[in-house]
C-alpha cells in the first residue's frame, strides 16, 4: 500500500513538472464511461444530416429551378432490433435565385418535406440484404405565393444491398390534392479508392403514369385535352465523391447529368416559355454530412 501511494505521489510531480499549470487529464474511467454511454446510444438510436448547395433543382423528372439552391436535411431512427427501424426526416429547399422558376415564391424556405418511415432489412445471405422501407411524407410549399396545397404520398421501396451492383426502387403515389404515381428504377455502385475517400457511380430513370406527366409537364400542346401515354420520363447519371473527414462527418461533391427521354415531355418542355422548360442540363452539387 505505501508502495502504491509513492508511486502515486512520483507520477503527479512528474506530470507538474512536465506540464506546468496545465490541466489535469481526465480519468481514464470517465472516458469510458462516456464512451460506453455513446455506443450504447447508437445501438437503439441513429441521427444523421447533410447540408447541400446544387446549382439546380431536380425532381420526379423535371427540373424544377434551373437555378442554384441549398437544401438541408436531418433524419432520426429509433432501432427495434430484429423488427426494423422507425423514423422521422425534414428536407428543406431554399432558392439562392428568383430567376430559376417561373413561380412566384420566396427565397428562404420555399419547400419543407416531412417524412414517417419504416424500414426491415432481410439478411439474406452474408453481404446480401434486402432493404424494405414503407413511408408517409407531407411535402409543404410555405414558400410560394397563392394556394400551394401540401401534397400528401405514400412511398415504397427496395434495395438489393450487395458487393457488387445494388439495383433499387422508389414508388411514391400522391393522394391529394392530385392523384398520380411516380417511381424510380435504378442501380449504384460504390468503389472505395482510399481508406477515406469513396466513389459512386449511380444511374436511375424517372417513371411515372399519365396523370403525373400532366402534373409534371402540363397539358400537351398539339393536342389540349389529350392524355400522355405514361412510362419513362427521363435518365439521370450522378457520379458522387465522398470524403470522410472523422468517423462522423464527410463532405462530398457530384456531378448530375439529367436528360429528359419522353418524346411527349420534350415537346411540351419545347413550346413551354419558363425558366425551368429545360429538357437536359448537367448539375453540381457539394456539401457536409453527418452521421451519428
Amino acid at each position: 500500500m505505501k508502495m502504491r501511494y509513492a508511486v502515486c505521489i512520483v507520477s503527479a510531480v512528474v506530470g507538474c513538472g512536465a506540464f506546468g499549470d496545465a490541466e489535469p487529464a481526465p480519468l481514464s474511467g470517465q472516458e469510458d464511461a462516456s464512451t460506453n454511454l455513446v455506443e450504447q446510444a447508437r445501438e437503439w438510436v441513429s441521427l444523421s444530416a447533410f447540408a447541400e448547395i446544387q446549382t439546380a433543382y431536380l425532381a420526379r423528372g423535371k427540373v424544377v429551378d434551373a437555378r442554384p439552391f441549398s437544401a438541408q436535411f436531418v433524419d432520426g431512427e429509433v432501432k427495434l432490433g430484429d423488427f426494423g427501424h422507425v423514423g422521422g426526416h425534414a428536407w428543406s429547399v431554399t432558392s439562392l435565385s428568383g430567376s430559376g422558376q417561373g413561380a412566384p415564391k420566396r427565397y428562404a424556405y420555399n419547400e419543407v418535406d416531412y417524412n414517417l418511415h419504416y424500414v426491415y432489412d432481410w439478411k439474406i445471405a452474408d453481404g446480401w440484404t434486402l432493404e424494405n422501407r414503407v413511408a408517409r411524407q407531407w411535402v409543404t410549399l410555405p414558400g410560394y405565393h397563392g394556394d400551394a396545397k401540401t401534397i400528401c404520398e405514400w412511398h415504397a421501396a427496395q434495395a438489393l444491398h450487395n458487393p457488387y451492383v445494388t439495383p433499387y426502387y422508389l414508388l411514391r403515389h400522391s393522394c391529394q390534392p392530385e392523384v398520380w404515381s411516380y417511381w424510380d428504377i435504378g442501380a449504384k455502385r460504390s468503389f472505395a479508392l482510399t481508406d477515406d475517400l469513396s466513389f459512386t457511380v449511380d444511374f436511375f430513370g424517372d417513371c411515372g403514369d399519365a396523370r403525373h406527366f400532366a402534373s409534371q409537364y402540363g397539358p400537351k400542346p398539339d393536342a389540349p385535352g389529350s392524355r400522355y401515354h405514361g412510362g419513362l420520363m427521363a435518365l439521370n447519371l450522378v457520379l458522387r465523391l465522398d470524403y470522410a473527414i472523422t468517423e462522423f462527418m464527410s463532405v462530398y461533391a457530384f456531378v448530375w447529368q439529367f436528360d429528359v427521354v419522353s418524346d411527349e415531355a420534350r415537346d411540351t418542355l419545347k413550346a413551354t416559355k419558363v425558366p425551368e422548360a429545360r429538357r437536359d442540363l448537367t448539375v453540381g452539387g457539394v456539401g457536409l454530412a453527418v452521421n451519428f
